[in-house]
């Protein structure tokens, strides 16, 4: 009689882990995971900012590139003249 009871007490309790645990499990092992891909994938303050500052950056050296070549245009022309 103890056996039976002993082998009924652990096919219980193992198909509760592989039942309703198992869920639970996964998502701590994957659904952590993903969690902390997400926070890795997103952009921290500093690193924000310092992208906001190459943009700014890229945009003047584009503005100072036009500038110059309109010099250089003005420049031909006026040796064209002469």
């Amino acid at each position: 009689m103890t056996d039976i009871m002993a082998l009924h007490v652990r096919y219980v309790v193992k198909k509760l882990v592989d039942n309703e645990f198992e869920d639970e499990i996964v998502d701590g092992f994957f659904g952590g995971a993903g969690n902390d891909i997400k926070k890795m994938l997103e952009e921290s303050s500093s690193t924000t900012r310092k992208r906001e500052q190459l943009r700014k950056s890229i945009q003047k050296l584009k503005e100072s590139k036009e500038v110059v070549e309109n010099i250089i245009d003005k420049i031909n022309e006026i040796t064209l003249i002469k």
